[in-house]
């Protein structure tokens, strides 16, 4: 029993949480199977620019080999930032701050930020020969967090209208820059300089929203 408990939290969880939260789950200070419930998090949407046609080009072989080596990376990336993994959906990666440990909204959106920075530094850098590149989408806002599924099988993730709208913003931005929602940009209290693009209309969204794109370095 003591070795099935290790192996879930160290080959399981530790593919979603940083190290640290890791740790204070095998502790049992980090419960993810409570009832969903509200919290604030930080949503962060990467998809990677280029993959459609490297795919066409690779075939499923090669561009499964590159595509579990890129997620890979993302999860490291992710994980230095104490960002949780929530989903890979495809070559599009899902990153949420604020739970299953609360963490400061503020903070929440200035790691999501830096996170954004360095992946999208760091893809093109490693995948020069390949041409990628990322898109981001970053959104604050009020989520249900929680196991969600089946009795039989359940996933630990957050929904709600943030998501979606995290979503929609990383599909509205443009290859190699990140794009941010009103609440985000709020949060960040001009620690970050921001370009906006006015409001703008999403997707599935009955309202149009203020955006940023975060400015390039």
């Amino acid at each position: 029993r003591n070795f099935l408990h290790r192996y879930i939290t160290e080959t399981v969880l530790a593919r979603h949480l940083p190290a640290s939260m890791v740790e204070r789950a095998s502790r049992g200070e980090l419960r993810m199977d409570a009832e969903p419930e509200k919290h604030v998090c930080t949503i962060v949407f990467t998809d990677l620019v280029g993959f459609t046609q490297l795919s066409e080009k690779l075939g499923a072989e090669g561009i499964g080999k590159i595509l579990n080596r890129c997620l890979s990376d993302l999860t490291d990336i992710a994980h230095r930032h104490e960002a949780t993994v929530d989903k890979f959906i495809g070559d599009c990666s899902m990153f949420v701050f604020g739970v299953p440990e609360h963490l400061d909204p503020k903070e929440q959106a200035k790691r999501a930020v830096a996170l954004a920075k360095e992946i999208h530094r760091e893809i093109p850098m490693r995948y020069q020969d390949h041409k990628l590149r990322a898109r981001t989408g970053i959104n604050t806002g009020e989520v249900v967090a929680g196991n969600f599924g089946s009795e039989r099988r359940s996933d630990y993730t957050v929904i709600g209208p943030a998501v979606n709208i995290a979503a929609r913003l990383e599909s509205k931005s443009k290859d190699g820059r990140i794009l941010i929602g009103p609440t985000t940009a709020e949060l960040l209290e001009n620690s970050v300089t921001l370009e906006t693009i006015g409001k703008i209309k999403l997707k599935g969204v009955s309202e149009p929203i203020e955006a940023y794109f975060v400015a390039e370095d």
